[in-house]
């Protein structure tokens, strides 16, 4: 079953799934190059990979 067919997808790109990222916190919106592993995806950027050893869970404040 497609992602269409599970989530009402009917061109609105305000029906995508979204997901913050791990380090930034930015929202970021379901790509279709992101399909196969979705649940997978934690970063919105090179950049962001690349600070991965700094993040730390979005929202807590030191």
């Amino acid at each position: 079953m497609t992602l269409s067919k599970k989530m009402g997808f009917k061109g609105n790109k305000a029906f995508l799934p979204t997901k913050n990222c791990f380090v930034c916190g930015r929202e970021m919106t379901w790509r279709k190059s992101w399909a196969k592993n979705w649940e997978n995806v934690k970063y919105c950027s090179e950049a962001c990979r690349a600070q991965k050893s700094l993040a730390r869970p979005h929202g807590v404040k030191l």
